[in-house]
Order: C-alpha cells, then structure tokens, then sequence
C-alpha cells in the first residue's frame, strides 16, 4: 500500500480549513463582515444594484450576481422566519396574559403604565399592550425592515398614535423629556431569546434595560428563567461530536465467505483504520435539535433533569452575571458512556411567576399532551470534554458554564480531576461528521469496493470529494497508490496541478460525495463536474472505473405535520391583523428563496402521500450534457386523509450496481405513514402555497442547468 497525499507540488495533501478558536460573537463578527462583502453599483438601465455572491455548483467557486438593490433586505426578511415565531400559538397566549398580568398590577398601584418593546419585531407585543389601555409604549426595533413592517402593521390595527417605534438598538435609547422614552419605563416586554436563552445576547439587552431604562419598581414579562441540563448516554450524539474508527472486517470476512476468497480485495491489512478519541468538533458550535424528535430509544438518562442556572430578568438584586460556573452532584440513575448533555430552558412570564412558558422535550416536559410545536426555540446538544464510563449509583459532577453568549457542559466522576485531553478540531458540521461516523454507511463503500478490487487491479486510484476518509479505505483495501484529494476554494488549481504531474491514467476515482460548498445534496453533482475535467485533461479515460457511477433524484409527496408553518402566513395572531407582514414575506420568499429549501427531515414528522418516484438520473461514467436536461411527467398522490402540503427531494448515489447511499428514508416510505429519514444529511423541502386534500397528481418539470449545476424546481397541482 502506497498512500499519497497532494498539495501542490511537494507535500501531497489539501486540507479544509478548520474554525479557529472563537467565541461566538467573534464569529458572528466575522460572518457579518462576510455577508457585508457585497458591492453597490448600478445596473445598466442606470438603475442602482447590488452584486452578491452566489456558489457556481459546476465548479465550486463564488461568483457574483447582480440583484435589486433592496436585496439585502429582502433576503433576511425571507429567512429570519419571523412567522414561525408567530405561529407559536402558546408563545403570543402566556406572553400576552403575563403582560396583562403586569399591566393589572400596576394599575392597582395607582401608578401610570409604561410600556418598552425591545425587539418589537411585528409591534405584536405592544399591540397586546395598547388594547389594556396602558399609558404609554415606546417600541424599538434596530432591524429596519422589520421596524417598517411593525409601523405598517400597527398603523393598519389602529394603534399608529398609541403606539411609538423607535428605530435603534435598545442600548441606544435615551430616557428624559423629548427624548425616546420620556420617563423610563415601568413595565418591559421583550422576546430576545433563542434555543440557548442567551445566544443572542439576552444577559446585555436585561442588564441596560434595566439600569439605564427602566424605574425601580420595575415588572418585567418574563421576569424569571430558568435553565436545565441532563447527563444522557447517546450513541448518535456521540457520532455527531468525535470522529470514530473504522471497521471493515466485518464486509471483509462477509465478503470472502461469498466469493470463497481469492482477489486482491482478500488481502489482510488490519480490520479497521484506527483513529485517537481527541478529534472533536470545537464545543462553541451550538448544535441545536428538536430533542421531541430523537427516538427515546436512542439514548439512556444518566442524571434526572436538573436545574443548572436561574437568571432573573429584572436584575432585583444585581446585574445578570456575564460569567457564571455552577456543580450539581448527582447519581447515575443508568450505566453507560456519558457522550452529551442536553439542554432547555423555561420561564414564567407573569409577576407572580405562575404563568410557565416551558422548551422542555415531551419527555419532561410539565403538559405533553398540549405541547406546542416550535422551531425558533428548540434544546441543543452539548459535548463533555471527555465520554467518561458510568455505573448506575456512581456520584458525578455536572459542571455547566455560561458567558454573555454561549454554554458549556462537562460531567466527571466526583473528587476527580478532570484530565487535560487535548483536542484536535475537526473542520466539519455535526450532519457531515455522523456522515463520516456512519458504520453502515461505511460498509456500503468497503463491500462496494472490494467488489472492484475483485473484479479489476487497479494500479493507481483517486479520492476525491471533501471532509471524507474514504482515501483512507482505499488505501487500506488496496494495495494501489492512492491520491487523495480533499475539496477547498482551490479544487481547480489542484486538479490542474495533478493533470500537470500526472504521466499515465488513473484506473479508479472514488468519492462519498461531499463538498463544503453544498447546501443541498445534489449540489455534490461537483464530483461529476470534477471528473469532467480530469477526462478533458486525459487523467480519467472511458475505462476508468468511476464510483459511484450513478446519480438519482428522488420525490416524495408528503404531509409535514409543522415545518410548513415557516412559510405559511399568519392572517390574524391573537385578534390582529397581519395581511402586511404575510405580503412581505411572501413577496421576499419569491425573491430571495429557491423553492427547494434543505431541512433535516428526521426533526419533522412527515406523512407519506404517495410513492416515492425517480424524477431524475445520471450516469457519472458519461459526459455531462452540452445542453440542460429537461425531466417532466407526474407525481401521484395516493393518501387523501392528509392535506398535501408540501414535497421531500433527495439524492441516491449508487456505487456499484445493487448497493447504494441515499440522502432520503432509511425504510422504503409506506403509504399514510410518517417517513423514516437519515439524520446525517438534511433533505430538500418544497411547501404548496395551499395544501390540498383532493388533488391525484402533481405535474413536474426539473431542469438540470449544466452552466451552474443545480436544480430548477417547478411543481404544479
């Protein structure tokens, strides 16, 4: 075995880069700064412009695109899913009779009502407010369209002259006569959480309210909140947070038994490719999930859920702290390897604090039965520096940290020190790295080529796609040389460079079909287009064996049970008008958004309508088309106890004929029943405008545009 890396011309290997150590305000700064690298210029016609950048899935690179000037504006619009935060039936009810609460104590004090919105987003809240007839409302809303759209909004309910909106961030706010507020305020109302409570800098926004804004006999909606850990044993989390071994011994042995041996696929080289347990991914990469989702079956509590911190929002006796450490000891209620700390916060929203507004999973959560469906704020997984054994009885510290902005978690046997492990950060997202750990997975390859090596002895093989050990494999089943090549912004340069250096044909090019550059699974069509190019340079030939050799895509009409809500409009919340908003959205979901949209389908229940049906297919041994490829035909709807609202869109990739990878279900969908989907790779999602229960066909038409290598959807019921 001779495994070669490329870089270049000297070292062979390219590796993706990994996030530095940054807290996550520095990497939203960065990220803004990113998003802030766009140009204003003008058009042609003379009318003004914007050039944004948008990924060529041809080739992998950024391009620029020329966009309507407001672009910016209505792209952020159409993902900020403002909606499914208004969708929250339970949300609008326990804020708004929390703040009805508050309103009635301060009247019965004799004192004026003065209301401050931060983040005022819809006005709904200070809407609410207004119908009390409370004194005064001071709105502030720092994101302009938003503040806009909340003018329009509360202009069109009537409340324009009652009803005050600031268009600044709350920190800028001045308090005294002619200023934003004229006195400071009595009561504030404020959403500016997220599925970590503080992520979005919650513990700033209550500590300057509450010194600069607001009176002494302040009541602030909520008041209290409360967070909430539990040490579990998880097998999936697991895979989502270390990079894992490899066996191949088992499709090796398998392998043998059926071909009675022989081949060059039968030579020994050690069952599996070993990897040290330090490679992570770095723990400031919030990883929240809808918990509800995971099967129960999936994971083992070690601790009872426990109270890790309590923040009170009305500061009474001191500012929020901006660093706080606190250790619950516990005892293990279960045995296992403690590899994930899950997480949720509550909070109460009335002065009394009997008005309970819980994230809490169904399986602790106070009302199960009733428990509403949210996406804006979900529980989040975290990762203990080390996956310690544990033994039902044994005591055990949960450690649980927080700054102004993000947590950490770390659970350790008690009176131990903690060893210092160091880590190796893994340069990928959670989704890639179960990808990359998952064992099946891994053993449709190996069977897969080994049925090559069986068949043909190739003498020099390539590895391509990005954040992949499947050079490694190669390397390890293999006794050919072997070049690996891992994908970054420089793929072309790489590939020119071993067209360059290459004398000779490669026999075999492998990949797992990843790229970073993807956001949806068929955006990994790169391969094709990498292979493309190795042909016109001479590298890859027609008798190259390419892997995998074919390319499907796949739908599936279903009914998502929630997720629709993030597109839907919302007509009236809680007796208020919001036609406005819904033609907004809609109007910048049409500009900004592909109508295929990547979700991770296993957090959302889906029905199955019909059968899944193949829409497309390319066999990756050919050339790509000169021309897009047009596919059309019909979609059939075979349950109608379910509103149609909605499609699923996948990829399959077969590897050798018979044995394949899938982006889609793990179990052939049935009929009327909720679809089982991979959790290491999200999926495409298409909404309908209006669901439909009577409708037995769906027409499609799909182009495949070479010039960028993506999909264009159009479906019509």
């Amino acid at each position: 075995m001779k495994l070669i890396y490329f870089r270049r011309k000297k070292i062979r290997i390219e590796l993706y880069c990994s996030w530095s150590k940054q807290t996550k305000l520095e990497k939203s700064v960065r990220l803004l700064r990113v998003l802030g690298q766009r140009l204003n210029v003008r058009m042609s016609t003379g009318s003004p412009g914007v050039l944004v950048q948008r990924i060529n899935y041809a080739s992998g690179k950024n391009e620029w695109k020329m966009m309507p000037e407001d672009y910016d504006y209505t792209q952020e619009l159409a993902r900020a899913a403002f909606a499914d935060m208004l969708h929250d039936e339970e949300r609008n009810r326990l804020y708004r009779e929390g703040l009805v609460a508050a309103i009635r104590k301060i009247k019965e004090r004799g004192d004026t009502v003065r209301v401050l919105d931060i983040g005022t987003g819809t006005g709904l809240l200070s809407m609410m407010a207004a119908v009390e007839g409370v004194d005064s409302i001071v709105a502030c809303e720092e994101f302009r369209p938003m503040a806009e759209c909340a003018a329009r909004v509360v202009e069109e309910n009537g409340f324009k002259d009652h009803i005050k909106i600031i268009r600044k961030r709350s920190t800028e706010l001045t308090v005294g006569p002619g200023c934003d507020l004229e006195e400071r305020a009595n009561i504030l109302v404020t959403e500016v959480f997220d599925t970590e409570l503080i992520g979005e800098g919650a513990i700033g926004t209550y500590n300057h309210a509450n010194q600069e804004l607001l009176s002494q006999d302040r009541i602030v909606v909520p008041g209290i909140a409360r967070m909430f850990a539990q040490a579990v044993s998880c097998k999936k989390a697991s895979e989502w947070s270390r990079l894992r071994s490899i066996e191949l011994d088992p499709v090796k042995k398998a392998k043998r038994r059926s071909t009675g041996g022989g081949g060059s696929g039968d030579t020994e080289q050690g069952g599996r490719i070993h990897i040290e347990d330090n490679h992570t991914i770095n723990n400031l990469m919030l990883h929240d999930v809808q918990l509800s989702e995971l099967d129960e079956t999936l994971f083992t509590p070690l601790s009872p859920p426990t109270q890790v911190f309590h923040f009170d929002l009305a500061c009474r006796s001191a500012p929020i702290p901006t660093k706080e450490t606190t250790q619950n000891r516990f005892e293990a209620i279960n045995s296992g390897e403690c590899t994930a700390v899950f997480m949720w916060w509550d909070c109460f929203t009335d002065p009394d604090n009997q008005i309970l507004l819980s994230c809490a999973p169904k399986w602790i959560h106070h009302d199960p039965k009733n428990m509403p469906w949210r996406d804006h704020w979900m529980q989040a997984i975290y990762y203990p520096q080390s996956e310690i054994k544990v033994t039902k009885g044994d005591s055990l510290l949960l450690t649980s940290n927080h700054d102004e902005y993000s947590l950490t978690f770390d659970v350790n046997h008690e009176n131990t020190t903690p060893l210092a492990v160091p880590h190796v950060d893994l340069p990928m997202c959670r989704t890639r790295l179960g990808a990359v750990n998952n064992q099946y997975k891994n053993n449709q390859y190996t069977q897969a080529i080994l049925q090559i090596l069986s068949e043909r002895s190739p003498s020099r093989i390539l590895a391509l796609s990005d954040q992949s050990l499947l050079g490694l494999t190669v390397a390890k089943l293999s006794s050919a040389r072997v070049t690996v090549v891992q994908e970054n912004s420089r793929m072309k340069d790489i590939l020119f460079n071993i067209a360059q250096e290459v004398s000779g044909e490669y026999d075999l090019v492998v990949a797992d079909p990843f790229y970073s550059v993807s956001v949806l699974p068929w955006h990994n069509l790169l391969f094709w287009f990498q292979t493309n190019f190795l042909k016109d340079k001479g590298i890859v030939t027609d008798s190259t064996c390419i892997l995998p050799g074919a390319f499907k895509l796949w739908v599936l009409p279903v009914h998502y049970q929630h997720v629709w809500k993030i597109r839907a409009p919302l007509y009236n919340i809680q007796g208020f008008d919001m036609k406005h908003f819904d033609k907004i959205i809609e109007k910048a979901c049409e500009n900004c958004d592909n109508n295929v949209e990547p979700q991770p389908l296993w957090e959302y229940t889906s029905i199955a309508l019909g059968h899944p049906l193949q829409v497309a297919r390319f066999n990756l041994s050919e050339q790509i088309p000169e021309k897009s490829c047009l596919f059309t035909g019909q979609i059939q709807v075979e349950d109608h106890q379910h509103d149609l609202n909605g499609l699923a869109v996948w990829c399959e990739w077969t590897l050798v004929p018979g044995i394949t990878t899938s982006s889609g279900p793990t179990r052939t969908p049935c009929i009327g029943e909720k679809v089982h989907w991979t959790m290491d790779s999200k999926q495409g999602v298409h909404f309908f405008k209006t669901p439909n229960r009577t409708t037995s066909a769906i027409e499609y038409d799909i182009c495949f545009n070479r010039s960028d290598g993506d999909f264009v959807f159009n479906f019509v019921i």
